[in-house]
């Protein structure tokens, strides 16, 4: 999985809209549309607030990443 399809996941894990998402993360719903498709990457100071906004933890990082691998 890749970070479009992890803060996709975990706003809807989160049952959040993206326009929920944006206010709290301080940005706008169209941006989070363009993250969540690939178009377009956070910077690094956004991508933190994402993270505070998901309350996404390190664990949850480790186990997209595990994951994404697929099968052996």
């Amino acid at each position: 999985m890749d970070f479009a399809q992890n803060l996709k996941t975990m706003r809807a894990v989160r049952g959040l809209s993206q326009t929920e998402l944006a206010e709290m993360a301080m940005t706008s719903r169209v941006f989070i549309s363009h993250l969540e498709t690939g178009k377009m990457l956070p910077s690094s100071d956004l991508k933190k607030r994402l993270r505070e906004a998901l309350n996404w933890t390190e664990l949850e990082d480790e186990a997209f990443a595990i994951l994404g691998r697929g099968p052996a």
